[in-house]
């Protein structure tokens, strides 16, 4: 046996581009994501639900959700329409109006001049609007890798 076989041995060719199976590592991490989804209570679900027609309708090339460091605001009202159309759909809808936030309480006090307001989420229910919150972060999260992962072998 010659000393290059021994160093370098033979390969075979389906073995030398290893990255040939990104597609189907990515196939298999989408089925365990969806498997685990099943999991989720009821009311979760319906959340879920909500939160991923609105990530597929904000999931085009150029999209604000790519950005390098996406905006609070944006993210905040994606939140909130999503609280709001979850309260909509429910049948615990709010008993007060939902207020939407004025141009001034969104922009940085040091444009405005005024003093600084922290500005809280008007939810009737704290913990869904977290929960809302919660899921749209973590969905938004999975598709920036995604996106990330998949975009330079297309």
């Amino acid at each position: 046996m010659a000393y290059q076989d021994i160093v370098y041995p033979k390969i075979p060719f389906y073995l030398t581009y290893p990255m040939q199976n990104v597609y189907m590592t990515e196939m298999e991490y989408e089925k365990d994501l969806d498997r685990m989804k099943e999991y989720y209570p009821v009311e979760t679900k319906e959340i879920m639900k909500l939160v991923e027609e609105r990530l597929d309708q904000l999931e085009y090339e150029g999209s604000r959700i790519y950005d390098e460091e996406p905006d609070r605001l944006m993210i905040q009202m994606e939140i909130e329409g999503i609280y709001r159309k979850l309260m909509e759909n429910s049948a615990h809808a709010l008993e007060k109006p939902v207020h939407a936030a004025s141009y001034f309480d969104t922009v940085p006090v040091e444009i405005t001049g005024g003093e600084l307001k922290v500005q809280e989420r008007d939810c009737g229910d704290k913990w869904l609007c977290s929960m809302v919150g919660v899921l749209f972060g973590t969905e938004l999260c999975r598709r920036r890798c995604r996106h990330r992962r998949c975009r330079r072998w297309l």
